[in-house]
């Protein structure tokens, strides 16, 4: 429960094998947790305090009321007498230790830190996640369906669902060290919200990165865009400064007289991607990347958490990869073929793994983007959501994985609210403008994936 003295309650923590587990009160407050006997002696001294700063949260694989704190030096273990009571005390810690470390000074000095300390809430966040959609599977499908233990799980899953956001978002801002704001997801706001707010530091309906300048395509012509406009090597809208193996990923972009978009938000995309034959440069490639999970968040909400957060974990460990051998990895090719002669591709956390991952994980991306723009008079996008996953992940995922996504599958916002969210002052206003983006932005996904797919067939990457 929540007080002035902070978050407090009983927990049972383990003493030793004498002992076994005993019930002490816990207090979590100013940034540390600290346990008495039981809550009548708190003014007689603690048994014990811990910095929540120096802790990691750990649930427990196998027992789901017990999660442990870990420190440099030792190891905590608690207990709860419920699983919701065990997920408030995660959430509270989790919260806590975040708050702690927004806190913390000489923010690009932390920021490495401050990433590895919400991967791990997200793993924690997600671990439980996990456990209460099995667990809303397993009700759904029973002979009789318990209604009270549903309502508990659906309410466990809400309260997971927001704290996982936000800590993805913190996380994916210290990922990529770019604290723009760049968009705002429209999911719930009307059609006739204004886009605009005082605290944005992105117009979207002003700013205009680079790559949608002077573009010479007429407004006619780009409403004409089919889906399968995949790539232009003919473009003239080229960089002087590139040589002639260069190429655009896309090619094709629109005319800036139709409305900006939620696409327009995004400062690094795929399209903007020069390619040559057999290299794609790692950071660009990267950069790229890193808007989709908040892509993702935007178009689908609480049903794409899963996917976001392990395509942003792939970013993370190709990146640090790609810091460790900077020079041998300019091109995502080098850096492959730099673990092929260290024989390492298939070591734990290898670039090789990851970026097989992410080729996927795009690929299944770029298909749920071509059909929310070309799924006409359908507003359940469930059905094309399984499609999207049957033809591209559903093939390399295990039987837990493939539930997950069948149950994400039902949670899929309708597609007028999708589009309703990549527009910008209503969908009657910008569906043209929505559709042509959708395509020009998966299109140039598809063919990223295509070239990945290529080399990992043509260095034998697949067995």
């Amino acid at each position: 429960m929540v007080s002035q003295e902070g978050y407090q309650g009983y927990v049972w923590k383990w003493t030793n094998y004498f002992g076994g587990w005993q019930q002490r009160w816990f207090v979590l407050k100013g940034g540390s947790l600290t346990y008495y006997k039981d809550a009548n002696t708190t003014d007689t001294g603690c048994r014990g305090s811990f910095k929540l700063e120096a802790c990691n949260i750990v649930v427990h694989p196998v027992d789901p009321l017990r999660f442990d704190l870990t420190t440099s030096s030792q190891r905590i273990y608690l207990k709860t007498n419920t699983k919701p009571c065990r997920q408030r005390w995660i959430i509270q810690l989790g919260t806590t230790k975040a708050n702690i470390s927004e806190e913390m000074p000489d923010v690009a000095t932390v920021t490495l830190s401050s990433f590895n300390e919400h991967k791990t809430e997200l793993k924690t966040v997600r671990l439980l996640l996990s456990e209460q959609i099995d667990e809303i599977y397993n009700i759904c499908n029973s002979e009789e369906i318990d209604k009270d233990m549903l309502k508990q799980s659906q309410a466990m899953v809400n309260e997971l669902c927001e704290e996982f956001m936000k800590t993805l978002d913190s996380c994916t801002n210290n990922m990529i060290g770019d604290h723009r704001d760049c968009s705002t997801p429209l999911v719930n706001r009307s059609a006739s919200q204004s886009f605009s707010e005082p605290n944005q530091l992105l117009s979207l309906g002003s700013y205009v990165p680079p790559s949608r300048q002077n573009s010479g395509m007429s407004n006619a012509s780009s409403e004409n865009l089919g889906p399968d406009v995949l790539l232009d090597r003919s473009s003239p809208d080229r960089s002087s400064s590139r040589t002639s193996g260069d190429f655009h990923a896309a090619g094709i972009k629109r005319a800036e007289k139709l409305p900006s978009t939620y696409f327009l938000s995004i400062a690094d995309r795929f399209e903007d991607l020069y390619l040559k034959a057999d290299a794609i440069p790692t950071v660009a490639f990267l950069d790229a990347c890193a808007a989709i999970p908040k892509l993702l968040i935007t178009v689908g909400g609480k049903a794409v958490i899963t996917l976001s957060i392990d395509i942003s974990n792939n970013i993370s460990k190709i990146q640090t990869k790609q810091k460790l051998h900077p020079s041998k990895s300019e091109t995502l090719q080098s850096m492959i073929h730099l673990e092929i002669g260290t024989q390492t591709t298939h070591a734990k956390h290898s670039a090789t793994t990851a970026l097989l991952w992410l080729q996927r994980e795009l690929a299944f991306v770029k298909e749920l983007l071509i059909a929310i723009a070309e799924t006409q008079g359908v507003s359940d996008m469930s059905a094309k959501f399984i499609e999207c996953y049957e033809r591209t992940l559903r093939a390399h995922h295990n039987m837990m994985s493939r539930s997950v996504y069948t149950v994400a599958a039902k949670a899929i916002p309708y597609r007028e609210d999708m589009l309703r969210a990549l527009g910008h002052d209503g969908l009657a206003h910008t569906d043209t403008a929505v559709f042509t983006d959708l395509h020009t932005y998966g299109n140039a996904i598809g063919t990223v994936v295509k070239y990945i797919e290529t080399f990992y067939i043509n260095n034998k990457l697949l067995a």
